[in-house]
């Protein structure tokens, strides 16, 4: 949103003629904010929802307030899936949200306030289930969601009784049966948004929520929450555009949510084709929150998150908490009546759908497509970045943020306090692209979230596979990474990630063949060695490097005789790309593009797996298509976790090498070489894994996806780009974020 603007407008020259008229009654009331949702049955004075934000996630007061908020400003607020708090009950301009773990749910709950909400999923968490963390389940909150407290409240990732369009149909209808109010239906932002919108409005439904990558919440997987869905305007638009082709929009409500921090952002997204919009972390902002971002611990220092106590100390202002509440509501009503005096319109109604007041600055044509809008090519972008050609940089000294070093920490228990679980955070992301800086293409890319038409896998309570077989089934890895290569001056380093692999049925990629006389789970550099080993003492496989003068056929007739795979090492280059065909009949059993070797031609890591694998997939040798014989592997120093494991998969990788992100996890640096201890740095390797092997199953999970290494490998349909170049976008063979 950031880089559209309203075509041909100077806000201040479009008011100055108001400005001094600012407090003239009649001036201000001939601008009408007010909409109309559910085919006319709710009306809001100001074309806001505050949100769906859970008793529980919120301390109580916060809840309360927004609701009397709502009532004193002719707007509407959701109660989230925390049951209802008693208080928000006496409001009347709340609405009632039915989650898959249906806490603190009947059917009196469900007749109060003026419509409900099913909630499929959410923006931070789009086929994940709600989360609330055992520290937060006191004693009040085990009341009014009738659950035990001081045990993690995690709903289901599917709702168990919707796993179709037709069941979600069946759902809306029995709830209005039962209740006679509205029904809205809301869902993560996700890559096939429009259909299900289509979907939800021929069902019967009175409106979506949809909730944009960004979004805030109580807590969430930090892989899932900075990786999965797509920006709010990128699905707006074209929500809007479905529904009107197929004669669905009349009535039919469109609220659009997930960082919406202004007035002007809501004027946008309205422009683009929302009815109103949903604010959560900008109401919380406007009662004092410090964006903290650690709301799931419990210790809020603006008491707005903090665990409910009868500490006066610890407990919000209810008077200030409204009439901070109700001012910010007055002030964007305010702010937006400008803007549409600007626009020249005497109605908010008349800004929806309006994208010819719009345009794009610095867009790509792409994304301004998506949009639906033109756009004017500017030399530097006015906000954020740009969709800049991104070519390997040498220095990495910006590449390793402390945010992606914390993640990997928290993981191996270098810090926190959950070593081996998925890093858990809160409030919205800022990760790449759309709040940090993109240091490489995968952070142009965001993966897909199960919603209703795809339902998600729950991954806290049904199994998801990751083995992953490499080799024609010879050699089998229980996760689908393996240790790289680590500073081969260190032996106590290179024993322990041995150790590791062997125990926990990875494999690591060594060039000391010593490492493997007893453990035998390793990649071993070839070498003279080799051919004179007993059995008892091979590695799993061997590597040889593409070099100028390498003869293909003379070294695997050395290493047939030992009878171990050969995984061939290749730079991430152009040059490799161009020499496929030749290296794929050599009868080799993988590629190892290995992003740390020099090349003359080097390109980031993305763009050598996707074309690697489409090349291969389009070979035929002995009547099937090469890719089916071949395993591809990538590898190097600037893979950092479980997204840039998942996404290289879904880009074709069987699996993926983690060299120096797990040297920063584990905290070794070479300075403290002599006093690294061995069973510490074994302890927080093995809890790295199991974090990574976590934060995987999550993203496999939102996504639908069952079995890793059956279902994710080479499905670049689970991926699209943000505003990334168009030229790079093709190479990978992955979508445009929004198109369809």
């Amino acid at each position: 949103m950031d880089r559209i603007v309203f075509r041909d407008l100077d806000p201040v020259s479009s008011n100055r003629e108001f400005l001094p008229q600012r407090d003239n009654p009649s001036l201000v009331n001939e601008i009408d904010t007010a909409v109309e949702l559910a085919y006319g049955r709710i009306k809001l004075d100001t074309p806001i929802y505050l949100g769906d934000m859970s008793f529980g996630a919120l301390s109580g007061i916060p809840n309360i307030a927004l609701a009397r908020a709502a009532d004193r400003t002719g707007v509407l607020t959701g109660t989230g899936e925390g049951g209802l708090n008693v208080e928000v009950s006496k409001s009347e301009r709340i609405t009632i949200q039915w989650a898959s773990g249906r806490f603190g749910v009947d059917i009196d709950v469900l007749k109060s306030g003026l419509g409900i909400v099913i909630k499929v999923g959410q923006g931070a968490k789009p086929g994940i289930g709600g989360h609330l963390p055992a520290l937060k389940v006191t004693e009040p909150i085990s009341l009014a969601r009738r659950i035990p407290a001081g045990k993690d409240a995690i709903s289901p990732a599917p709702h168990h009784d919707i796993y179709s369009i037709e069941d979600l149909g069946q759902r809306i209808w029995a709830l209005k049966e039962a209740t006679g109010k509205p029904v809205f239906v809301k869902v993560g932002a996700t890559n096939y948004v429009p259909y299900i919108a289509s979907g939800i409005a021929r069902m019967g439904a009175d409106g979506i929520i949809m909730d944009g990558h960004g979004a805030g919440t109580g807590a969430a997987p930090a892989v899932v929450k900075d990786n999965v869905g797509l920006p709010i305007d990128l699905a707006v638009s074209w929500v809007d555009r479905i529904l009107r082709e197929q004669g669905l929009r009349d009535g039919f409500s469109v609220i659009a949510a997930g960082m919406v921090s202004s007035a002007e952002d809501s004027a946008k997204l309205m422009a683009l084709g929302a009815d109103a919009v949903s604010i959560g972390t900008a109401t919380l902002i406007g009662m004092g929150c410090l964006m903290v971002h650690k709301c799931h611990l419990g210790f809020c220092p603006a008491v707005l998150t903090n665990k409910i106590t009868a500490n006066p100390a610890k407990v919000l202002s209810m008077e200030k908490s409204v009439e901070w509440t109700s001012n910010l509501i007055w002030g964007w009503q305010e702010e937006l009546r400008w803007i549409l005096r600007a626009l020249g319109l005497k109605r908010a109604v008349d800004l929806i759908g309006r994208r010819d007041l719009i345009q794009g600055i610095n867009l790509n044509p792409e994304t301004a497509e998506v949009l639906g809008i033109d756009t004017e090519k500017t030399t530097f972008p006015l906000v954020g970045f740009s969709p800049e050609v991104i070519e390997y940089a040498e220095d990495d000294a910006d590449y390793w943020d402390d945010a992606s070093k914390g993640h990997l920490q928290q993981l191996s228990g270098t810090t926190g306090r959950s070593p081996g679980e998925a890093m858990i955070t809160s409030m919205g992301s800022i990760a790449p692209p759309l709040v940090d800086k993109p240091r490489a293409i995968l952070d142009w890319l965001v993966c897909d979230g199960a919603q209703v038409t795809r339902p998600s896998i729950d991954p806290y309570r049904e199994e998801i596979e990751t083995t992953c077989y490499l080799a024609n089934g010879m050699i089998r890895l229980s996760s689908p990474f393996f240790f790289g290569r680590v500073p081969s001056g260190s032996k106590k380093l290179r024993e322990i990630f041995t150790r590791v692999a062997f125990s926990m049925g990875l494999i690591f990629d060594t060039d000391d063949s010593a490492m493997t006389s007893t453990l035998g789970r390793a990649l071993v550099l070839e070498g003279e060695g080799l051919l004179s080993s007993n059995s008892s003492s091979l590695p799993c496989a061997v590597t040889v490097e593409l070099l100028e003068e390498l003869d293909f056929e003379k070294d695997l007739e050395r290493f047939r005789k030992i009878n171990v795979p050969i995984f061939l090492r290749v730079p991430s280059s152009e040059e490799t790309i161009s020499k496929l065909d030749s290296i794929a009949q050599t009868g080799i059993s993988a590629i190892l593009v290995d992003g740390d070797i020099p090349s003359d031609s080097r390109i980031d890591i993305a763009i050598s797996v996707a074309e690697i694998d489409k090349i291969l997939r389009r070979r035929v040798w002995d009547g099937e298509p090469r890719r089916s014989q071949l395993d591809l592997l990538a590898s190097g120093s600037r893979i950092r976790g479980a997204a840039d494991i998942f996404k290289l998969i879904a880009l074709g990788a069987d699996a993926v090498g983690i060299s120096k992100s797990a040297l920063i996890g584990i905290g070794y640096t070479a300075e403290k070489l002599e006093r690294f201890d061995f069973e510490v740095g074994r302890e927080r390797l093995e809890n790295l894994v199991l974090g990574l092997q976590k934060e995987v199953k999550l993203l496999a999970g939102a996504a639908g996806v069952s079995s890793v290494h059956k279902s994710l490998t080479g499905n670049r349909e689970l991926l699209r780009s943000i505003d990334l170049d168009p030229i790079k976008r093709r190479r990978l063979d992955v979508k445009a974020g929004g198109a369809l």
